[in-house]
């Protein structure tokens, strides 16, 4: 199968309004742990009990970087995060902040450059290439001229099926190797998005919602 038969489709998906809704509550425990979430979520939800936040929120959020990254946590993770990742997180945030607000400034980064920003995100517990990638994507951060992208379980389990020939070079892909192919992803994808006309976060919003749910004839 190749993406080329959903072109249309790739060149049409709402993805800047795709939105999640989710609890104050969910986060109340955290808030318990972490100081100042508290005063943050009274400004996020304003005496609701709900936030709704979609990718074009977050993109036009104009506050400080962590603000950015609980924003992130919230629209991929309304549900809550597994365990104690989201204080762990929150309790390393300045490690985060402090390395993000010194790439963010720049055009692009490069290979080493890259592998600064994993060692310096792999000391934060809790945080999987699933978040990693969705701040890098959401601080408009590029890699060798390539638009950060997310990339999440979902997307990994379509690569190692091996559906779309189109992603053959990612077949290898396992989460506990994400790091290592990264950059190749979002190369990858980028590339796949100038042949179709559309945009890698396109097609990443594709392959989330319909990759291992599509019937080859």
């Amino acid at each position: 199968m190749l993406l080329d038969n959903y072109q249309p489709l790739l060149q049409s998906l709402p993805v800047l309004q795709q939105s999640f809704t989710t609890k104050r509550s969910t986060w109340e425990t955290a808030e318990k742990s972490i100081v100042w979430l508290g005063e943050l979520n009274d400004k996020l939800f304003q005496q609701r009990a709900t936030l709704e936040l979609s990718r074009q929120d977050i993109f036009s959020h104009s506050g400080s970087t962590s603000e950015l990254i609980v924003k992130t946590i919230y629209w991929g993770y309304p549900n809550g995060m597994r365990g104690n990742h989201f204080v762990n997180i929150l309790k390393n945030i300045e490690v985060l902040t402090d390395t993000l607000d010194s790439m963010k400034s720049k055009s692009s980064l490069d290979e080493s450059e890259y592998e600064s920003l994993v060692k310096s995100f792999d000391s934060v517990p809790g945080l999987g290439m699933s978040t990693f990638s969705k701040v890098l994507y959401f601080m408009k951060i590029r890699f060798n001229g390539n638009p950060s992208l997310i990339l999440d379980l979902r997307l990994i389990d379509v690569f190692r099926s091996n559906v779309f020939a189109d992603f053959n070079e990612l077949k290898s892909i396992r989460y506990d190797n994400t790091r290592k192919h990264y950059l190749n992803y979002i190369r990858i994808m980028n590339e796949l998005a100038n042949r179709l006309g559309t945009s890698g976060e396109c097609i990443e919003q594709f392959l989330f919602i319909f990759g291992n749910n599509l019937k080859a004839n």
